[in-house]
């Protein structure tokens, strides 16, 4: 078995031991938030990191009186006057698997000194962020040792789950991570084989459609699919996608389709558009059945917050690249020209 395929298969236990890490630190949690009272974040990475921090961000401003944003660690280091005033008054909340990414230590580090408080979520011990942050969160254990992130990106989001839960006083929140947690080693096992069948097919280039709050982790999604597998993958919002985008849509596109609760009209539309173009489509839905006669549907189901739907929508992502990765013959542990972090 590959690293890469042990640390996706680790992750239920990984995601369990985040949960109750948050669990334990909310007094931590609160006692921050009771001294920081400002409304206004901004979400700091690189690459992935930044793909979730655009998903947090998305998620954050959905909440009552408060504004959020995302800032690539690297734009915001080439001209920090342009970000000055988006920053200003800020809670930072750092993303970050190895805490030593440059762009991200320098802009950390320079926010800090600007006065904006710190809450850092992290994968090692020894970092170069701990000394900026005044609230941090170091998960080693969903450290990943392959060059491609998988259980760490979904325990970086749940994470980001789980802090606006306590930040907006949030129970449901809690409780629909709780449920995915709980969940993973089942929707695990119960759809490996069906993602054995989908990397069988002919295809050579991947699109994700995802909306609201899983816009950064099914971005990351897709980086899967180019990183792992070494295809082109590409996300897009669902209905926007056929602004443009869908016109190279062809009989060798896979496109994973993400379909929110609550509306069924336009989506649907959306998704049989989509499986009239020839390529094989992946639907997820909470719908049971095939509703929409794609190559293959999956139910995602006792959840009752959409934004939670990322931490099983992002196994079917990681898991069908690696899949995707051995049936090309490629080894999904070393893929060419890629760090684990990169140093300035």
């Amino acid at each position: 078995m590959y690293l890469t395929e042990r640390e996706i298969a680790d992750t239920p236990v990984s995601l369990a031991r985040t949960y109750a890490y948050f669990l334990e630190k909310k007094p931590e949690i609160e006692a921050f938030f009771a001294k920081h009272r400002q409304r206004k974040f901004a979400f700091l990475g690189c690459g992935s990191s930044y793909m979730l921090a655009k998903g947090a961000a998305a998620l954050f401003q959905s909440l009552p009186d408060t504004a959020a944003c995302a800032v690539p660690a690297g734009d915001f280091l080439v001209n920090p006057d342009f970000w000055q005033n988006t920053l200003k008054d800020s809670i930072v909340v750092s993303l970050s698997r190895s805490g030593r990414t440059s762009e991200v230590v320098r802009a950390v580090k320079a926010v800090r000194a600007s006065g904006c408080p710190v809450i850092s979520l992290c994968m090692r011990k020894e970092n170069d962020i701990s000394p900026f942050s005044e609230l941090e969160f170091i998960m080693d254990w969903c450290y990943d040792e392959s060059v491609c992130q998988t259980r760490t990106v979904t325990n970086l989001y749940a994470g980001s789950l789980l802090l606006a839960a306590a930040y907006s006083s949030d129970g449901e929140l809690t409780a629909a991570v709780a449920a995915v947690c709980n969940a993973s080693r089942s929707f695990q096992e119960a759809n490996r084989p069906l993602l054995e069948k989908i990397a069988a097919l002919d295809w050579d280039r991947v699109v994700v459609l995802a909306d609201g709050p899983l816009c950064g982790i099914a971005e990351e999604g897709a980086l899967a699919f180019t990183e792992i597998a070494m295809i082109s993958g590409n996300w897009f919002h669902l209905l926007d996608y056929r602004h443009g985008p869908v016109v190279i849509s062809g009989p060798k596109t896979l496109t994973l389709v993400l379909a929110q609760p609550g509306e069924d009209a336009l989506q649907s539309a959306m998704v049989k558009e989509l499986v009239q173009r020839g390529g094989p489509v992946v639907s997820v839905s909470e719908l049971s059945g095939n509703p929409w006669g794609t190559a293959a549907h999956i139910t995602i189901e006792g959840v009752s917050r959409f934004a939670a739907w990322g931490v099983p929508f992002i196994y079917l992502c990681q898991m069908l690249a690696l899949l995707k990765a051995l049936e090309l013959g490629g080894n999904p542990d070393a893929p060419a020209g890629l760090n684990a972090y990169i140093v300035l």
